[in-house]
This record gives C-alpha cells, structure tokens and sequence, in this order.
C-alpha cells in the first residue's frame, strides 16, 4: 500500500482549533509512524445554516472528486457516514478503489435517525463499504442490528488516545501555567456545551456549602448558546465557583486535566467518550456515565467511577468520594489502573489495527 483518501467533514483550523482535532491526531499518527502517504479533504467550518451547509459540503465534494482522479492511493477512508461517507462512495464509484467507513456515533444515533429518507441513506452507504469501522462495541451493535451490516465487515477500533501528549504532569506547575489557585479543588468537564453532554447534572451536583472550596471548570465551545444561559443561571445559585472556559489547542486540554483534582464526563449518550480516555492517561481520577464506549474503560472501582445518566445525587456521592482526602488510596489505586488502560488504547496500537484493515480490503 502506498496511499490513502481521507475525507472528513470535521477538522481543525487556526480559528477552530478543537473541531474535529481527533482526526487530526490520527493522520498525524500514520504520517510519525507510517510511510503511507494520505492525501485529506477535510472540512475545517462549524458553521451551522442550510447556505453554508450547501457550500462546504459542495465543496467538499469537489475537491474529493478532484483529489481522486489525480492523486495515487489505494484506500479511500470517509469518517461519518453521511455526507462523507456518500462523498466516499462516489469516491469509490469513480475510482474502484475500497470504501472504508469509520463510524464516530453521532452519524448514526443522531442524523441517521432524523428521517426515513436519512437512515435509508445511511444503510444504502454502510452495505456497499468494503469495511466498516465501529469506535466501539455499542456502536458496532447497532451496524450489525439495526442497520443491516454484515457483522464480518464490522471492525471495532476506536479513535485511541496520544499517549505522548496526555500523560502524567506536575500538578502544581500545570496549575500555575494556567493561573490556577493553589487552594480551590478543581472539578474539570471537557467538550461541547450542549444539552447531551449533561453539564447542568454535574452543576446540580455541586449544590450545597461543602462544594466552597471548590471550582468548576467547563472547557469547551458554547454550541447550544441557549443551553449556556442555563448553565449560567443555574450555576449562579451554587456555593461552588463555575468557570465557562472556551475550547483551547488539543495539547493544553492535557494541561487543564494534569491540573484538575477529578473530571468528570456526565454525558446522557457517548459513542467512545475519547475525552474520558484522556483523562485517564493524564492521571486524573475519572467519573463517567455508564454510557456507550464509556463502560468498555471507566469501570466502577476499578479505573475510575461509573454513574447512571442523568443522576446528580451519584454524581455528587463521587466527586465527594474522590476530593476526601481519607479515600486517598482507593483513588490513588483506581488511578494507576487508569493508566494502564489507558495505555492498552494508544494511537500507535489503533492505527496498527487500521492498516490491517486497509491492507484487508485492498
């Protein structure tokens, strides 16, 4: 194999630095550990509106087309299955070469689920892949029973985490970096502030005068600005101090987690939850949500804390469990293991396991 097709519809830019940014540490993973050339047709705009919508993914199209009658590879690889993957499949229509599919969640728990005319795009899209790559078990499942996918063309490989960028930091020089208070505990959420990430449970479960001492941080960018003025309110009323932060560079979220006591993810739904992964990399003592790929990492006791969805009374029982100093050694033991899994999920062992897919199917 020599070359690879990548189309994306999300990447990130010098304006929108978090948009899309796990796929950029993919390609930049093949081209440090690889000699496969990739050629990426990417879309680098957030932007929302039936006008823009038209105009990015026209061109996207445009310049996959273009790329595919000039450039040499050997594997075309869409991320999402609509509209990228369908931009893939006309790819592969022009071309012969193999379509490859890889499923991030929200493609087919969201968009594919709109209308009867997009889950029948979907499947139409999904069946006529070579291969088929699920981020995790959850979302493999749902191929397989839901979308009609051959199970034998299902691969289950989720995005992994840069083990050379999230990794254990001093937390004292982090926080001092980032102009931090040595006094406060630092609760830390990262992602985007939208409904399904269930930001407003993890702030009602700062409710009450033993949370003084501690602050909130919300790091990530304000897609549901109505959602935001919820969140202001709500967190208005609490003892504890909230932080709205916005997105910052993928390296500098490492930074902020080295910093903080625990993270928290308290998502509703969560096709990986990669975020989480990082955490655990950096160190940092993990609660989650038994969501999706989230349950195949943050395992109760054991790596870090599971919670139900939506509950912040459990959220509140472990956030208090991990800044009481008296639990300091199951903590710090749940911590270790983080590691270690974490770990197991590295980039370089991800992409190892993708180009056996390509090699699989070219």
């Amino acid at each position: 194999m020599k070359g690879v097709l990548v189309i994306s519809n999300m990447y990130p830019s010098k304006e929108n630095k978090s948009f899309g940014s796990f796929i950029k540490v993919h390609v930049d993973a093949f081209r440090d550990h690889t000699d496969l050339e990739q050629f990426v047709v990417a879309n680098t705009d957030p932007g929302k509106g039936l006008p823009r919508l038209i105009y990015k993914y026209g061109s996207l199209l445009l310049r996959s087309v273009w790329y595919s009658l000039r450039k040499p590879f050997d594997v075309i690889h869409a991320h999402y299955v609509f509209p990228t993957g369908f931009i893939g499949l006309i790819c592969h229509w022009l071309t012969a070469r193999p379509l490859i599919v890889t499923v991030h969640g929200g493609d087919i728990n969201n968009l594919a689920r709109r209308n009867s005319i997009l889950f029948k795009i979907s499947c139409f899209i999904l069946r006529r892949a070579a291969a088929v790559i699920a981020v995790s078990r959850d979302i493999r499942d749902k191929l397989v029973n839901e979308f009609g996918v051959d199970s034998e063309r299902v691969h289950i490989i989720n995005m992994g985490v840069d083990t050379g960028v999230f990794r254990p930091l001093d937390r004292e020089r982090c926080r001092e970096r980032l102009g931090l208070s040595g006094n406060k505990r630092i609760v830390l959420f990262v992602g985007n502030i939208i409904p399904r990430k269930g930001v407003l449970y993890l702030l009602r479960a700062l409710e009450g005068p033993e949370f003084v001492d501690v602050k909130c941080i919300i790091l990530g960018a304000a897609v549901d600005r109505e959602y935001l003025d919820t969140l202001r309110e709500v967190s208005g009323s609490l003892d504890a101090d909230v932080e709205f932060t916005g997105p910052v560079s993928y390296s500098e979220v490492a930074i902020w987690m080295n910093a903080a006591d625990v993270f928290v993810l308290p998502s509703l739904e969560e096709p990986f939850g990669l975020v989480a992964l990082e955490a655990l990399a950096c160190g940092t003592p993990t609660i989650a949500t038994a969501v999706g790929g989230l349950k195949e990492f943050v395992r109760e006791s054991e790596t870090g804390y599971s919670v139900p969805p939506g509950d912040p009374d459990a959220l509140r029982e472990k956030i208090r469990r991990v800044l009481d100093p008296e639990n300091r050694s199951e903590v710090e033991s749940m911590r270790e293991r983080g590691l270690q899994v974490a770990k197991s999920f590295s980039t370089v062992k991800q992409i190892e396991r993708i180009l056996g897919v390509y090699r699989q199917v070219s």
